[in-house]
């Protein structure tokens, strides 16, 4: 796939300047602000080797204890295996520790997630303009959550395939129907939800071979080569219950995990909206934490209803079941960890760009920005973010 220079640059500079903005709050945040459960600081002046720690801790030392050892205990089966895997693939050759498994973690997540900026300006421009594209590179780099983008998380892996897979449906060919087949059999080994990926395929296949007007432009033939591709898509979910079945005895392990052992549970998504807004009527009153959940669960939705005429279908749709899943299993009766699961629906980002009014951007930095350092410092110190 040909992508111009335009698009590396684009990307670089936002990613760059992203990088170096997370490093300056990284080594401020360890000095100002003391650890979790600590009176004490870890101050980047004082041990450089705590500041390069920092970003080690939560579900990075889930990953990394999957791509050491592979799944030893039912608790792990809820990590799917491509990121871990990755992350062994690199580590190894540079020692095969903890620690070059954290810098092989940090490695991946950054060259991902530059390759997916490069992804979305050259998707975005194409569909819209340029400007908006350069928007959304900046909107989406600065998100509240985007620090997960940083570490050694699936974040930068799972945007980059969902980018692929709207990359490739963009342009249409027989082979990209299947390279974006490809890449949604990769996201679904990489989290649960890349088998949503299978909505805006099955969208853009009908917009393009059976509506009226196109249904007589195209032979059967080239019907079924570029719908066969979407059967690529549950088969990545498929391999890894297959491996879990061989090698643990329960192809849907990993589901089990996560309802008796993570506390995650299937229930209908306006649960924990119900409990989370509740908590605000009754004692004990809800957490900065709690209302940071629910803010970003909420306030994604407003998005997509004022984006929905500005977006192409098969974002709205995307964007619509990717917001609803996390809410099918959350934590007990909070959104934990949902702000984190809707960073990846760049829809929302491409919505707010797409405005292209001044104030829409300037309220969008104000609001992004304060509580992306806010997010970052918080995580250094060893605070739970999402």
């Amino acid at each position: 796939m040909r992508i111009d220079k335009t698009a590396w640059k684009e990307a670089a500079w936002v990613f760059l300047l992203s990088r170096l903005v997370i490093i300056v709050l990284t080594y401020v945040g360890s000095g100002r602000f003391p650890l979790a459960g600590q009176a004490g600081l870890h101050n980047c002046g004082l041990s450089l080797n705590d500041c390069f720690l920092s970003w080690l801790h939560y579900d990075v030392f889930s990953y990394i204890g999957v791509a050491a050892r592979g799944y030893t205990s039912a608790r792990d089966t809820v990590f799917f295996p491509l990121w871990p895997l990755l992350i062994h693939w690199l580590g190894l050759p540079l020692g095969g520790s903890v620690l070059a498994y954290y810098i092989a973690g940090l490695i991946l997540a950054n060259l991902f997630f530059y390759l997916a900026l490069v992804f979305l300006f050259k998707l975005v421009s194409r569909a819209f303009d340029a400007h908006v594209a350069q928007k959304s590179l900046f909107f989406l780099a600065f998100y509240p959550y985007a620090l997960f983008f940083f570490a050694g998380y699936t974040e930068s892996l799972f945007l980059l395939l969902i980018l692929g897979v709207f990359l490739f449906l963009q342009r249409g060919s027989t082979l990209d129907w299947w390279l974006a087949g490809l890449c949604g059999y990769l996201a679904a080994m990489t989290r649960s939800a890349g088998i949503l990926l299978g909505v805006p395929f099955l969208v853009v296949y009908v917009q393009s071979f059976l509506l009226p007007d196109r249904f007589s432009e195209t032979s059967w033939r080239q019907k079924i080569a570029a719908f066969a591709p979407i059967l690529l898509i549950p088969l990545g979910l498929v391999t890894y219950m297959i491996y879990l079945g061989y090698t643990m005895g329960n192809p849907l392990l990993f589901s089990v995990a996560e309802a008796a052992i993570w506390h995650r549970p299937f229930v209908p998504p306006w649960v924990g909206l119900y409990y989370s807004v509740r908590a605000f009527f009754v004692p004990p009153f809800p957490n900065v934490l709690n209302v940071m959940d629910l803010s970003f669960t909420v306030i994604p939705m407003i998005v997509l209803v004022l984006s929905w005429r500005r977006l192409p279908l098969h974002y709205n749709l995307f964007a619509l079941v990717m917001i609803i899943f996390p809410l099918c299993y959350i934590q007990g009766t909070t959104l934990t960890a949902v702000p984190r699961y809707m960073s990846v629906i760049f829809p929302l980002i491409v919505g707010i760009a797409a405005w292209k009014r001044a104030r829409v951007d300037m309220l969008y930095l104000a609001f992004a920005l304060p509580l992306f350092a806010y997010n970052v410092i918080l995580f250094v110190n060893h605070y739970w973010v999402a």
